[in-house]
């Protein structure tokens, strides 16, 4: 399924709406993942409340909500309290998926047609072009590599496999690493995605299936680096 369409087409638009204790369970959410929240902190409901400016209900159901998730840890007779899941989560993610897309890219590898073969380069071409342009945006970058590893899945051949990969995206700590393009920020790391991508398309081209797994499980590893210097340095900037 392509990213941008929604994962339920047929469900009414009413319902599609995300309530206000969602919308701020995904603002509590965003910055535990990128540590304006720090591990272990006390969420307050109060506090939480006035800064949002949303009521103590509202505070009390996303909290529930991010408690589902395991992201928060709700505790008898002290509230609620930020668990260390949220950054490990990311990087589980990154695991699982690296996994997946190693898989499509050693079947696409065992069967590439001249038509996908042509799209994957148009892609990787794009991606080289934009790796090298300093002032590039690095949301337009990401979007060039969600579609690749999209043309992998679609192409791999294995439905279940590519419905694993788009459910791992609908996730709430994915979609939140994805919407800001967390791994692409810098231009070093466009360009050895950029690279990352043409072993992928060179091994696929050559049918070399083990070539492909590994370059496809070393783009995630090299992405999911990415994101960790990001956090590292976040961490490191003073807050004013």
């Amino acid at each position: 399924m392509p990213d941008d369409q929604s994962p339920l087409p047929g469900l009414p638009l009413g319902k599609t709406v995300k309530s206000l204790p969602e919308q701020l369970a995904e603002r509590i959410l965003e910055g535990i993942v990128t540590g304006g929240i720090p591990h272990d902190m006390r969420l307050k409901e109060e506090a939480l409340a006035r800064e949002h400016a949303v009521s103590r209900a509202t505070v009390r159901e996303a909290l529930i909500v991010l408690a589902k998730g395991g992201y928060v840890e709700r505790i008898p007779r002290f509230g609620a309290r930020v668990s260390s899941i949220a950054r490990d989560d990311v990087f589980n993610l990154f695991e699982v998926r690296a996994a997946l897309l190693g898989v499509a890219a050693r079947r696409c590898a065992g069967h590439p047609s001249e038509a996908f073969r042509q799209a994957l380069q148009a892609l990787v071409s794009e991606m080289e072009t934009l790796a090298v342009d300093a002032s590039g945006d690095p949301q337009i970058f990401s979007d060039k590599s969600i579609r690749a590893q999209a043309l992998l899945m679609q192409t791999s051949g294995n439905r279940r496999l590519a419905d694993f990969y788009e459910q791992i995206s609908t996730l709430s700590t994915w979609q939140l690493i994805r919407g800001r393009a967390t791994s692409f920020l810098r231009e070093e790391r466009r360009r050895q995605s950029a690279g990352d991508w043409r072993q992928i398309e060179t091994a696929i081209a050559a049918g070399d299936g083990d070539a492909a797994e590994r370059a496809a499980r070393l783009l995630l590893t090299n992405s999911a680096a990415g994101v960790r210097a990001e956090f590292t340095r976040a961490d490191a900037t003073p807050v004013p």
